[in-house]
């Protein structure tokens, strides 16, 4: 509607301008022309973003994951709505058997656990906290509140680096929020967070007896039906 306006405006200008205004004025009705067109693919193509991961979300909402570990096992659920992309790469990964082998390389009491890195697992300490996976994630800040049992994203200075390693809150820290891509949270197992957490760790936060993650179990719970 703007746009026609202006289109009409401009010719009623016309009759009153030299070839100079006249070439001014078509000019800038042609830039006008780009920018409204610009503007309605970007439109569009947001819509069909928005959709795409409505779809995604409505996919994976009854998703949950069992983290086995050697101290037991950690079920959690996910926030598809906050953090999509994380909670997709999160089970991409879980299900192609990424970390299987990797261990909880840094271990705070009262802090958190962290694990995911691939290069842990082998027996060379030296470069565990330093690996990942190849994809790299746009941050996905969300108004999650990093408590207990908050399965949150690890990575480096820059917001938009994480990649494969996650950790599970063993306290509470909330200098954390909207800093961090919170994406799920603990339902069952919290007894086995406490556990690792209470492993003996060396002075770099490492624990002294591997805690490895054997496996992580992808699978999906019964939706329950309207009204109950």
């Amino acid at each position: 509607m703007r746009l026609g306006l202006i289109v009409i405006m401009i010719s009623l200008f016309l009759l009153g301008c030299d070839n100079g205004e006249l070439e001014k004025l078509k000019k800038e009705n042609k830039r006008l022309n780009q920018s409204f067109s610009g503007l309605k693919e970007q439109m569009i193509s947001t819509e069909l973003m928005s959709r795409r991961l409505t779809f995604m979300n409505d996919q994976i909402k009854d998703i949950r994951a069992n983290i086995i570990t050697s101290k037991g096992t950690i079920t959690v659920r996910f926030y598809t709505d906050k953090a999509p992309i994380h909670v997709l790469n999160f089970l991409l990964l879980s299900e192609g058997g990424f970390y299987n082998g990797t261990k909880f390389h840094r271990v705070m009491k009262g802090f958190m656990i962290q694990g995911g890195d691939p290069n842990s697992k082998d027996n060379d300490p030296t470069d565990d906290g330093r690996g990942g996976s190849t994809l790299i994630l746009p941050a996905e800040f969300n108004d999650i509140h990093h408590g207990p049992g908050i399965l949150s994203m690890a990575r480096g200075p820059n917001p938009n680096t994480a990649r494969s390693q996650f950790f599970i809150m063993h306290g509470d820290n909330g200098s954390l929020d909207e800093k961090y891509s919170a994406f799920g949270e603990v339902v069952r197992g919290m007894d086995v967070v406490n556990a690792i957490a209470e492993t003996k760790t060396s002075k770099n936060d490492r624990p002294l007896r591997d805690v490895v993650i054997k496996k992580i179990e992808v699978y999906r719970i019964a939706s329950k039906s309207p009204g109950k």
